[in-house]
């Protein structure tokens, strides 16, 4: 190249050129060894500035192919995920152009090249009740660059319905101006199948417990009260609101709290697998209320408590009925312990199955002496074969007919007691099952008799 002088400079194009203007410049001023020392430094600055320029150059090229292979490897990974992944090009907040993986025919059916001749090919693929859902989280990305991931439904190219779940990632450029975004598209039909298994579980399992004429009961380890069916809120007299800020020990009679607390502790640490106990509740009203309460503990995995689970059964009713029964027969075995007449029970045979307390006073011999013996040793020889036949005649007769009949006794001294019976036939009743005599002592009354015949 050559040198040009403008405006009384020189100016020059290439090294050469420089090397020349400092060789002038030198020798116009100053001497020949000057002139070299600076020739030689240039030289060395010019290498070194070729060294460096080199060096950067092979900078950027190693730069630029580490980064191509990122790019491809990214490929190649998200090509590998099983996963359905797209990628959405933006300019100016509009899509231009959308990629597909390979990998989305195993979730849709579709090819990439198929989406790629129809550009409209993922919308209709949307379930129809669905697209709203979908659009949105386009406009959304776009317009408010959020990044919130959707779940809904697409048919499959064979016409199945299946839910994915779309999450987005988003790319922007130096500027935070978004450029493109990606999505990852996952089947989570599995999933979505077994909430709605568990949804309508639970809708089941909650009618079961809403509808059962058994109360059931939610409560925490401790005792608070999570959930009451319509049972037992009608039972005790609570709504489920006012039920539900309770605790067990709120409604129960604190005496059968205090018995239920140590068999408690041993259900709460798996101890004893559940727990049945009769126990009386006290309703809103004050009323006492029995139930008959099964319990057991819902674990987690690790066989930690979670809730307990409790089926109460209302035994009012059967309560009340046991302790009327209870009064009835105390009442009786006052009368009968009380009475002048001798009750006794024997089987068709004639033995006794069941003898009055005062049979020891009309007979001295103690009720559980007589037990297991039969009443026709102790009637008097002349009046057995009489006594039979008429025994005989009331079995036959149908339940709860009655014979009377007179007979004497013998006594623990060896006298005789006349007796004026009552039997009853009750062989076929449910309880008794044996035929009922209800004996007085004449003898007073006959001696009175026979003691006014001999004065006439």
């Amino acid at each position: 190249m050559k040198n040009s002088t403008k405006n009384g400079k020189l100016h020059f194009t290439d090294g050469a050129s420089i090397e020349a203007f400092v060789r002038n410049a030198v020798q116009s001023g100053a001497s020949e060894g000057n002139a070299d020392a600076l020739v030689q430094l240039y030289r060395r600055l010019h290498e070194r500035v070729e060294t460096l320029e080199q060096s950067l150059k092979s900078h950027h090229i190693s730069k630029a192919e580490a980064s191509s292979g990122v790019e491809t490897r990214y490929r190649q990974m998200l090509d590998a995920i099983t996963d359905y992944t797209f990628t959405v090009t933006v300019q100016n907040g509009v899509p231009v152009h959308t990629q597909h993986s390979t990998s989305c025919v195993a979730i849709t059916g579709y090819q990439a090249h198929e989406y790629e001749n129809n550009s409209i090919l993922w919308y209709d693929m949307i379930f129809p009740a669905d697209r709203e859902i979908a659009l949105r989280q386009a406009r959304e990305i776009l317009h408010e660059q959020k990044s919130g991931s959707v779940e809904h439904r697409i048919i499959r190219k064979d016409g199945a319905v299946r839910w994915v779940k779309n999450t987005p990632v988003l790319h922007f450029n130096e500027t935070h101006e978004l450029v493109a975004y990606d999505g990852l598209v996952a089947d989570i039909t599995e999933r979505k199948e077994a909430e709605e298994a568990m949804r309508e579980s639970e809708e089941r399992f909650r009618f079961i417990i809403e509808q059962s004429p058994i109360g059931i009961a939610l409560t925490t380890p401790s005792g608070r009260i999570l959930k009451a069916n319509a049972t037992i809120c009608t039972m005790l007299g609570f709504d489920e609101q006012e039920i539900t800020r309770l605790s067990t020990q709120d409604i129960s009679v604190p005496e059968d709290a205090a018995r239920e607390e140590k068999p408690l502790e041993q259900l709460l640490a798996g101890e004893i697998p559940h727990l049945e106990i009769e126990k009386r509740f006290v309703a809103k009203s004050g009323e006492i209320v029995w139930g008959n309460v099964h319990s057991s503990f819902l674990r987690d995995r690790d066989g930690k408590p979670l809730v307990r689970i409790a089926i109460v059964e209302n035994i009012t009713p059967r309560k009340q009925a046991e302790n009327a029964l209870r009064q009835s027969e105390e009442r009786l075995r006052a009368l009968m312990q009380n009475a002048n007449d001798a009750v006794v029970i024997s089987d068709s045979e004639g033995s006794f199955s069941y003898c009055s307390p005062s049979v020891a006073r009309m007979f001295y011999y103690g009720p559980e002496r007589m037990l297991g013996t039969n009443a026709y040793s102790y009637i008097h020889p002349d009046d057995l074969v009489r006594v039979k036949e008429q025994f005989r005649e009331l079995i036959d007769l149908p339940m709860n007919t009655m014979k009377t009949m007179q007979y004497r006794f013998r006594r623990a001294d060896a006298s005789w007691a006349e007796l004026e019976a009552v039997s009853t036939n009750l062989l076929k009743h449910p309880v008794i099952q044996g035929i009922v005599t209800n004996a007085r002592d004449i003898s007073k009354r006959h001696r009175q008799g026979q003691d006014t015949d001999e004065d006439e």
